[in-house]
């Protein structure tokens, strides 16, 4: 099987279609421009373009599986056939196939070292700036060559982050004058994700003018006093598409978070057929996951705010647990759950993400889904801590809206930490006497001081050690600046 030159559309000032690989001639319309192998051909005969746009995923993890250099090749091909600005094809790849290079380019681009290859769209910012043009031509090439790999069983990865611009500099040896505006990853894909939510398009196309009722409203401030809860909400749909991206805590936040809530259900006497155990706003469902392990006879179900991020929450959980959507707006009780029918609530980093009043009504809602006697557990964020200083720290490199409010997993959007006596009134307000308190970190353990220096430059990299060495050094005084402990606990009862 071969592929043709499309016809020559000379169109100064749009994003033109012509390019291919290799040494021909442009302008030679019907010259072949390469034999695919039978695999490619009955690949390209077999998935149609609907199919594959429809069916293509993001892939995050790979086998081992090589990938030969004629894919390679008919991937680059099928990127030079995108529209480029003015049909100019300023673009430049960059492609890595070695493992060693692979390997350096880990600590500089996300998932590099895993990846069978590696393509950067490269760019010379001298041309094409105007109207991005740079940047839509590159997102073009980029497009044919996700779906082409789609159709080929590839899998592939459009990945925005660059943790170390200057490391990836390095190691492929840019010239200043070239920019990467785009990175790429393939391989044999290790993983098969489900099909992503979709936006309903009501909302999002607008006929002959822009319909103004159909604008999305989102602040963009980090506190949730600039919020409401629907805005919380449409939020928290909007960023759960990404999906994959909010599974990874910080490890030692994990598992002190992980252990307050499976020891105080557990000594609330939960582990057992017939208790149920109910999580308020859970979000990514990351601690109900864990309490699944935890209490693993307990009964499990959530109240959440939106059915995409249910959803979610569902597609990670071990074992079932029922999902009651969470009113929004409106009089009465704010879910269907039954009045007095679970032993236990759990609240983990849900009322720093609300507005106020929320966090009232929250409360009130855990009180009343709770039977007499049953057990509220709180996890919340010290305003006192040192949270609040790598909090000021990325407000003065700029990071000052809600895409880069600090916050803990699994806590998505607006987020502010709170008063220890502040939430002792919010939780004694809803009825609930209080049993027992407890705190971790006042000082930034070695894992976390790494996770926080890391979006800094590398010259700050040494700071993660130190950092660190000042935990160690000050475990004896750890009981004596409990106050400024950055996680607080609460164990309180109906």
């Amino acid at each position: 099987m071969t592929t043709t030159r499309a016809p020559h559309v000379d169109e100064a000032d749009a994003l033109d279609d012509e390019g291919a690989i290799g040494d021909g001639d442009p302008a030679d319309d019907g010259a072949p421009v390469t034999d695919l192998p039978a695999a490619m051909a009955s690949a390209l005969d077999g998935m149609d373009v609907p199919t594959a746009i429809r069916t293509r995923r993001t892939i995050r993890k790979w086998t081992d599986r090589p990938v030969a250099p004629e894919v390679v090749n008919e991937l680059l091909e099928c990127a030079l056939w995108a529209p480029s600005a003015c049909n100019m094809q300023l673009w430049d790849f960059v492609v890595i196939t070695d493992h060693e290079t692979r390997q350096r380019l880990g600590p500089a681009v996300p998932h590099a070292d895993t990846a069978q290859i590696v393509i950067f769209i490269c760019y010379n910012s001298r041309f094409s700036q105007g109207s991005y043009a740079n940047i839509q031509s590159a997102a073009a090439a980029v497009m044919n060559m996700l779906l082409r790999a789609h159709s080929l069983g590839l899998g592939g990865f459009w990945q925005a982050t660059i943790t170390d611009r200057t490391l990836l500099r390095e190691i492929i040896e840019m010239p200043p004058d070239v920019e990467v505006l785009s990175t790429t990853l393939f391989g044999y894909p290790d993983e098969a994700p489900g099909a992503p939510a979709r936006r309903d398009p009501s909302h999002l196309i607008h006929w002959q003018k822009y319909d103004l009722t159909k604008k999305p409203i989102l602040p963009s401030a980090w506190r949730p006093t600039h919020w409401t809860l629907a805005q919380v909400a449409d939020y928290h749909q909007a960023r759960i598409r990404a999906g994959p991206r909010y599974n990874k805590p910080i490890p030692s936040e994990y598992r002190a978070v992980r252990g307050y809530l499976g020891h105080a259900l557990r000594r609330a006497g939960v582990d057992a057929a017939g208790k149920v155990v109910v999580d308020l706003l859970p979000c990514t469902g990351l601690y109900l996951e864990a309490m699944a392990a935890e209490v693993p006879k307990a009964t499990l179900s959530f109240v959440e705010l939106g059915t995409q991020v249910a959803d979610f929450v569902h597609r990670r959980m071990p074992r079932p647990a029922a999902f009651h959507a969470y009113a929004i707006e409106g009089e009465g009780v704010p879910s269907d759950v039954p009045s007095a029918s679970a032993d236990a609530a759990t609240v983990v980093f849900r009322l720093e993400n609300l507005p106020p009043d929320e966090r009232r009504r929250l409360l009130r809602e855990a009180y009343r889904v709770l039977k007499p006697g049953g057990t509220l557990v709180v996890a919340h964020m010290n305003v006192r801590s040192y949270f609040e200083v790598f909090r000021w720290i990325r407000w003065a490199l700029g990071r000052r809206d809600v895409q880069y409010a600090l916050h803990a997993d699994p806590s998505l959007g607006p987020f502010e930490a709170l008063a220890p006596e502040a939430v002792d009134g919010l939780v004694h307000e809803a009825g609930f006497r209080i049993e027992h308190r407890h705190g971790a970190f006042p000082m930034p353990p070695p894992d976390e001081a790494r996770h926080r220096v890391r979006a800094l430059s590398r010259r700050m990299v040494p700071l993660a050690r130190w950092l660190g060495l000042v935990h160690d050094l000050s475990r004896p005084l750890h009981s004596v600046l409990a106050p400024f402990n950055r996680i607080r606990f609460l164990t309180a009862v109906k």
